[in-house]
């Protein structure tokens, strides 16, 4: 059995880095809870297709992996992303 994580939201930013000639693009996404408050979580796009198709504020679904490196944890995309219908 495989599981499979999903972080399913409205694009809030689209950020940019580049380091060492190498871009990275990061789909930015707002996360309520009690217990932190407002909250951004960065999610890592790796596949090119989907970096040329990300617009803010679309509703999209993002299969991620989840690393944890000195207490911080990092989300990356693992596979293509799906966009869903508009929500009201």
């Amino acid at each position: 059995m495989q599981t499979k994580i999903l972080i399913n939201g409205k694009l809030m930013a689209i950020t940019e880095k580049t380091y060492e000639g190498k871009k990275t693009v990061y789909a930015q996404f707002l996360m309520e809870s009690e217990a932190k408050g407002m909250e951004i979580i960065k999610v890592k796009i790796t596949q090119e297709a989907d970096i040329i198709q990300l617009k803010k504020d679309e509703f999209v679904s993002v299969p991620i992996v989840i690393a944890c490196v000195n207490n911080t944890i990092y989300f990356t995309q693992c596979d293509a992303m799906k966009k869903n219908e508009i929500r009201k």
